[in-house]
């Protein structure tokens, strides 16, 4: 079960020496903290729609009909507040929560940007769109020992937000990789296998 005491949460922070305690918001008041990641989190929303506007406009330049990727981009979005929310609220009522929520959706922000920037460019090309693979074996089998170890560690309650968040993110994998096609699949449960490990506090399990 994931320990909600503050205190073991904050040790668990420093012992780990992980990337997060070593970001640069990661230092200052608890105030200074969170208004840090705040900033990072709306630059971070800012190149996103900014993104999505410029694959939309290619979209539409090769003829291809754009309301299909806006229901990605809703998807996506319903993953993403779903994920965080389990992440923030698996950590209360620690005072790392907010923290944890914000990264959460800085962490998944960027990298539908990135996954954005990769299909304006595969758009660009002009090239044959490539077909759909399906998903890769290790990854796919890598995701689930992942997922399951750590829903093993949660209570009732979470693992119920969790399993509605993983719910929330496949709808978006299937309805983003109906229009990216190619390795879509591997990549986005890879991604997933990185968030997920991501999202937990302390000594890793995986």
């Amino acid at each position: 079960m994931v320990v909600l005491c503050a205190l073991v949460i904050l040790a668990a922070l420093f012992a780990t020496g992980t990337a997060r305690a070593q970001n640069a918001c990661n230092q200052g008041t608890t105030y200074d903290i969170r208004t840090c990641w705040s900033k990072q989190d709306v630059a971070a929303e800012s190149k996103l729609q900014s993104a999505s506007v410029r694959v939309t406009t290619a979209l539409q330049k090769a003829g291809i009909d754009p309301a299909p990727f806006a229901a990605v981009q809703a998807a996506w979005a319903t993953a993403r507040d779903k994920t965080c929310a389990f992440e923030y609220e698996q950590y209360l009522p620690g005072t790392i929560a907010p923290q944890l929520g914000v990264e959460c959706d800085v962490r998944m922000t960027r990298a539908r940007t990135q996954r954005l920037a990769a299909l304006l460019a595969a758009l660009q090309t002009k090239g044959a769109r490539p077909a759909e693979l399906p998903v890769g074996a290790a990854a796919d089998a890598e995701l689930n020992r992942v997922y399951g170890l750590y829903i093993a560690r949660l209570t009732g309650a979470q693992r119920s937000a969790l399993a509605a968040a993983e719910a929330a993110w496949i709808t978006y994998r299937d309805k983003a990789c109906a229009l990216e096609r190619g390795e879509c699949l591997t990549e986005l449960e890879r991604e997933r296998v990185a968030e997920l490990e991501a999202s937990w506090v302390g000594e890793a399990f995986w």
